[in-house]
């Protein structure tokens, strides 16, 4: 059996865990420059406003049922644009990277609890059921 919702749920989250890797890897790319320009600004808070609305989007999906912390847009509120990087001391870009390494990793543990749902409701179908009995000699 296959629960169409915790599949969407799957391909929502695995998909939101790629565009905010691909997110992380601007922002480390356009910090590591040495001058930030007026593009590499726009395209930032550009990028910053689409992972906020595909983060409202999942959680809206998802109802928070696997979110209890909902900490995922600390690390993007935080930074208002990548100019003011410059000007952060560095407890708190290490906090920053820290946040952005957490998000991830909780992102990582939703998607391996939909998983273990999915495997779950697999195990419930009426073949896995019928196959179960048969080599348990039930």
């Amino acid at each position: 059996m296959i629960d169409k919702k915790t599949e969407a749920d799957i391909k929502a989250v695995k998909s939101f865990i790629e565009f905010w890797t691909k997110f992380h890897h601007i922002y480390n790319d356009t910090v590591s420059k040495g001058i930030i320009s007026k593009e590499d600004e726009e395209k930032f808070l550009e990028t910053k406003g689409v992972i906020k609305a595909k983060y409202g989007e999942l959680t809206g999906m998802m109802e928070f049922k696997y979110m209890p912390h909902g900490r995922l847009t600390d690390p993007v509120s935080e930074v208002l644009g990548v100019e003011t990087i410059r000007f952060i001391s560095e407890e708190n870009l290490r906090k920053l990277n820290n946040d952005w390494k957490d998000s991830y990793v909780f992102l990582n543990n939703i998607l391996e609890r939909l998983k273990e749902k999915r495997r779950r409701v697999e195990d419930l179908s009426p073949v896995g059921v019928f196959f179960k009995k048969i080599f348990s000699g039930g």
